[in-house]
């Protein structure tokens, strides 16, 4: 009887944990987190150097939906910077997801999940309004946005698109938020649920969660291959050091971050201790990986031990490298002649050579 009611109750909390799990699946694919306000850390400082020198040097930003935020970080070791590096701006974000440098290099741009459009804030931060889709949120183009990508071919935007009538496609606009289409179209026989676009090597790699899988296109959008399947939410890919790429996996059998060869081998998945539900992955300039998940920003090492919690309670979200080119010298001006100081300098000139060769005629020994 006793082992009849012990099996009965494993069966039980079994049921109930794999709720839990859907119901967390769910809550992360719709963006429906339970968002309250926390705490502002107190700032870490800039270093002692100005915004604009940070800029140019290079930071990392990471969305965080706690307090509808961007944070900054060391791209060396992962350190706190900045907290409120653009402070909490629940007007208009609800759900930030990621956050880019436009190509103007003049903006961010901010892809919010809820809010259904991509945001603009200037360098110093200031909201700037919807960007994308331009003339206001249209659910028709845009609906359940995750992850973007800014084309350097072109400056396009590359957004995300995995709900809606335009569900499971990459939706393209111009720099100044006007709709062009789709770049992919949608297709939820291939390509399920997307929720990140990289541009890396002449080819656009999606990560999505229903087809569980990383796909590949080329950069018209054409189809070309799944570069590796995932079980069973990828969120986002970043470019790895020395060829291949990192992936940030929510959920499923291969929760943790996944490193990939070039070619699409998994040579590593890491999972660090007490952590999961992973979503952003950048790899350090130190050698080991920022990640992000519900709970915060992590330093891990490459065996998946954590080294540091950079910031804890905290919704942290994908981390983006961030670098303007320096800003040029104002050029020196020129000196300039007037047209009558022109006709004195030559006058002076012919003066000169008139004086010169009197002096010759008169002294021919020299």
């Amino acid at each position: 009887m006793k082992v009849a009611i012990t099996f009965a109750s494993a069966i039980f909390l079994l049921a109930v944990f794999s709720v839990q799990a859907q119901d967390l699946l769910e809550i992360e694919r719709n963006g429906t987190e339970a968002q309250t306000a926390v705490s502002t850390p107190a700032e870490a400082g800039a270093r002692g150097i100005s915004r604009e020198e940070l800029l140019e040097q290079g930071v990392l930003l990471i969305p965080e939906s706690s307090n509808d935020r961007i944070m900054a970080f060391d791209p060396f070791d992962g350190s706190l910077i900045d907290a409120d590096f653009i402070p909490a701006d629940p007007d208009n974000l609800s759900t930030p997801i990621e956050v880019l440098l436009n190509a103007a290099q003049d903006a961010f741009v901010v892809s919010d999940q809820l809010e259904d459009g991509v945001f603009a804030y200037d360098l110093d931060g200031l909201p700037l309004g919807l960007l994308a889709p331009a003339g206001g949120v249209d659910e028709d183009i845009l609906n359940n946005v995750r992850g973007l990508e800014v084309d350097p071919a072109n400056g396009n935007l590359l957004v995300s698109v995995a709900t809606g009538p335009n569900s499971d496609a990459i939706a393209e606009f111009d720099p100044a938020g006007n709709f062009l289409g789709n770049r992919i179209a949608p297709d939820s026989a291939t390509m399920d649920s997307p929720f990140d676009v990289l541009i890396d090597n002449g080819t656009i790699l999606i990560p999505a969660i229903t087809s569980e899988a990383v796909h590949r296109y080329d950069l018209a959008g054409t189809f070309l291959d799944d570069f590796a399947l995932v079980d069973n939410f990828p969120e986002q890919i970043a470019v790895r050091s020395g060829g291949g790429y990192f992936v940030a996996n929510f959920g499923g059998t291969q929760e943790g971050i996944l490193e990939y060869a070039a070619d699409g081998t998994l040579l590593n998945t890491l999972t660090p201790d007490g952590l999961g539900g992973f979503r952003g992955v950048y790899e350090l300039g130190n050698g080991n990986v920022l990640i992000t998940n519900g709970g915060g920003v992590h330093e891990i090492d490459r065996t998946g031990a954590l080294v540091e919690t950079e910031i804890d309670g905290v919704s942290a979200r994908f981390i983006s490298f961030i670098q303007v080119a320096p800003s040029l010298p104002e050029s020196v001006p020129v000196p300039t002649l007037s047209t009558a100081g022109l006709v004195l300098l030559l006058l002076g000139l012919v003066a000169f050579g008139y004086l010169a060769i009197r002096r010759i005629g008169q002294n021919p020994s020299n």
